[in-house]
Order: structure tokens, then sequence, then C-alpha cells
């Protein structure tokens, strides 16, 4: 839902926007003169299996969990400003 170029967040578009704003940040950030050094990470669950997921999702959420710590531990140490869901797929920002 944070991508503006996928527009997947029409049913919800506030909660689309505010990931999308976040993710603007990140890209601004790791564009700007005096950008971190550091890896700037965001992050996907997909549609998880929770109070707010419902029971219709198609993801536990041991399963996403799992997939986000692999996803941040083979980025560690990276340089740059990246978008991955849980199964680490780069995703359009």
């Amino acid at each position: 839902m944070g991508s503006v170029e996928l527009a997947r967040a029409s049913d919800m578009p506030l909660f689309g926007a505010s990931k999308a704003a976040l993710n603007s940040l990140l890209r601004c950030w790791s564009s700007a003169a005096d950008h971190p050094e550091a890896c700037l990470l965001a992050l996907h669950p997909v549609w998880v299996k929770t109070d707010m997921g419902g029971d219709s999702a198609p993801v536990e959420i041991r399963d996403s969990a799992a997939g986000l710590i692999t996803a941040i531990d083979t980025y560690r140490g990276r340089q740059g400003c990246y978008f991955v869901d849980y199964q680490h797929q780069t995703l359009s920002w």
C-alpha cells in the first residue's frame, strides 16, 4: 500500500498515503547531500493474519516476521535505500 506506482491503496487511501509518505521520506534522506551512512530499509510485511488483517489474509504472523528479520539481516551493512517485502522481493516506490 505504500507504493505510489502500484496504487494498491484505493480501498484505504489514508492508510496508503501514510505509508507512501514514509517511503518518500526515506527516498529523500537517501538522496540528500548529507544522507545517513546507513541502509534505509522500507519493509512491507504483506497482508498478514492479524486483528487488522483478518482471517482472510494469506500470510501467518510468524512467516511474515521471520521473513522481515531475514531481510534486515540480508541488508545489514549495505548502503542505499531499499523497499522490499517479507520474501525480499523488491517493490516499486
